[in-house]
C-alpha cells in the first residue's frame, strides 16, 4: 500500500469513529486487493448502526465521497455505508459482485466483537450455486446467439444486436469465471478478471472485443460454439429456453422484479 492511501485511511478512520453511529471501517477495492495505483482512491465500507443506516437510505446516501482526507492531490475516499445485517447476509447469501467487494478487506477499525471473522467469510466462492448457474448460464448463451442474434440480424435492429452479443460475452464470462471458481467481481472489471484465471477458450478476450465491436449473428454463432466446445451441460435447446424463460421472463414471480423490467 502507497504511504499516502494508508495516510489517507488513517485520516478517514480518525473522523469516522468520532461518530457512535459509526461501528466499523472496512477497507475494500482495489488498495484491499493490492493492485491499486499511485493515484486510485480509497475505498471503504462503512459499518453504522441500523438507525443510521434507515437515516442513509431515505436520503439516498448510501454512497459518498470524501476529499478532505486525502494526503495526495487529486484523491479521495470512496465509501459505501452498510450495517452489520449487510455483512451477515452477505457471508451467506450475497451475490458474487457483493462477494468480491470484500477481497482482501481489512477490519480498521470495530465495535463489533469478531467482525473480522465475519468478514473473511465473504469473498468466498458459493460452490453450492456451481453447477445451476453453468447450466444457467449455457442457457443464456443459446438464446443469445442462436435466437436472438439471429432475430436481430433478420429485423437489421442494431438494438437487438448489441444487446444479444453483450449478453453473449457476460454470460460466456460467467462460464469461464465459474469453472475455475472464481467470483465475478463487476461488469467493470469482468474481462480482466477472466484473463487471469487458468481455465478459459483460446483467445477469449480477443474474439470478445471483436464480438462486441463489430458484432454479426455468424459471429455470435461461432462465439458460442466455441463456449459449448469449452463446456457443455448437455442441454437440449428447448431446455435451454425453458430455463432462460424461468430465469427472464418469470424471475418476478417470488421477489421483485429487475430494475430494468419494472
Amino acid at each position: 500500500m502507497y504511504e499516502h492511501h494508508q495516510q489517507t485511511l488513517e485520516n478517514l478512520v480518525h473522523k469516522l469513529e468520532k461518530d457512535p453511529a459509526c461501528l466499523a471501517v472496512i477497507t475494500s477495492g482495489s488498495v484491499a486487493q493490492g493492485h491499486a495505483g499511485v493515484n486510485s482512491d480509497v475505498d471503504v465500507h462503512l459499518v453504522v448502526t441500523d438507525e443510521a443506516y434507515e437515516e442513509h437510505c431515505r436520503n439516498n446516501t448510501l454512497s459518498f465521497v470524501d476529499r478532505e482526507v486525502s494526503t495526495y492531490e487529486g484523491g479521495y475516499a470512496d465509501v459505501k455505508v452498510i450495517n452489520l445485517r449487510f455483512l451477515e447476509l452477505a457471508a451467506t447469501q450475497g451475490n458474487e459482485p457483493a462477494r468480491y467487494a470484500f477481497t482482501g478487506s481489512e477490519v480498521l477499525f470495530s465495535r463489533i466483537p469478531g467482525l473480522d471473522e465475519l468478514v473473511a467469510r465473504i469473498p468466498v466462492y458459493p460452490e453450492e450455486n456451481r453447477e445451476r448457474n453453468l447450466q444457467d448460464f449455457t442457457a443464456q448463451i443459446y438464446l443469445h446467439a442462436f435466437y436472438f442474434a439471429k432475430e436481430a440480424a433478420k429485423k437489421n435492429d442494431p438494438y437487438l444486436l448489441a444487446h444479444a452479443v453483450s449478453n453473449l460475452v457476460l454470460f460466456s464470462g460467467r462460464i469461464i469465471l465459474a469453472y475455475n471458481r472464481v467470483l465475478f467481481p463487476s461488469h467493470k472489471a469482468l474481462l480482466d478478471t477472466v484473463e487471469t484465471v487458468e481455465h478459459k477458450p483460446k483467445n477469449f478476450r480477443k474474439l470478445a472485443s471483436e464480438l462486441l465491436q463489430h458484432p454479426s449473428a455468424g459471429k455470435s454463432v461461432r462465439f458460442a460454439t466455441m463456449m459449448l466446445v469449452f463446456y457443455n451441460p448437455g442441454l437440449s435447446f428447448d431446455q435451454a429456453l425453458g430455463i432462460y424463460v424461468k430465469n427472464n421472463e418469470r424471475s418476478w414471480i417470488d421477489q421483485p422484479p429487475p430494475l430494468q423490467d419494472r
